[in-house]
């Protein structure tokens, strides 16, 4: 009698529990003082995982399908699918390259180029410096310039020549995306790589900072 009434009290007790309402995760909204706070702490963001919808087109080749990205210090990987089926993947650690990809190997590295800076933009040792409503970041040392507007430091575009290649990157669509640190942060969920004769658009599903 006495383990029945135990297992009934644990029962409900079970029941209330499952039942009982879950309270709200509070997110920290990001705050940066000026340009050079919100750089600083933006770059203590070094790796990025996400899940997104990509179209690769390419002399009138069109290449789409679901991906998922995961980038950190020294490693990009970019897996696509198709129906919700493996099509494939490209790899980069530090120089080396690898694709199962229908796609030569010189274009696999600037596509591989294109997403890392095009996510990572914070990433750099930059100059700071002010045109009309947006700042200039000038990465010292080389020609990359991104562009960021005055009101909410949100990215606009970038570019940059990646072996003699010409590369230019826009952001729009912009939502909040949360951190591994649970800071609610607005980011771009549409980011458009322009390539010699290709286009990359990528759209974001689902973002996550995560720091170091």
């Amino acid at each position: 009698m006495n383990f029945l009434r135990l297992l009934t009290i644990s029962f409900v007790i079970l029941l209330i529990l499952g039942c009982a309402e879950k309270k709200p995760e509070i997110l920290k909204e990001f705050y940066a003082e000026d340009v050079h706070d919100f750089i600083k702490k933006m770059q203590n963001y070094q790796s990025i995982e996400s899940s997104l919808a990509i179209d690769y087109e390419s002399k009138g080749n069109l290449l789409s399908g679901d991906a998922l990205l995961k980038i950190n210090k020294n490693e990009t990987l970019l897996r696509i699918y198709y129906i919700g089926f493996p099509a494939g993947e490209v790899y980069q650690k530090d120089e080396e390259v690898s694709s199962t990809l229908p796609i030569e190997k010189d274009k696999v590295k600037q596509i591989l180029t294109g997403v890392r800076k095009g996510f990572m933009w914070w990433v750099g040792d930059f100059e700071i410096n002010e045109k009309d409503n947006n700042f200039i970041l000038k990465e010292k040392n080389s020609d990359r310039e991104v562009m960021l507007n005055k009101k909410g430091f949100i990215p606009v575009s970038q570019s940059f020549t990646f072996e003699n290649q010409q590369i230019l990157i826009t952001y729009d669509n912009f939502k909040e995306f949360q951190t591994e640190d649970k800071t609610s942060l607005v980011m771009p969920s549409r980011i458009i790589v322009y390539y010699k004769n290709r286009t990359l658009t990528i759209n974001i599903e689902k973002l996550k900072l995560i720091n170091g």
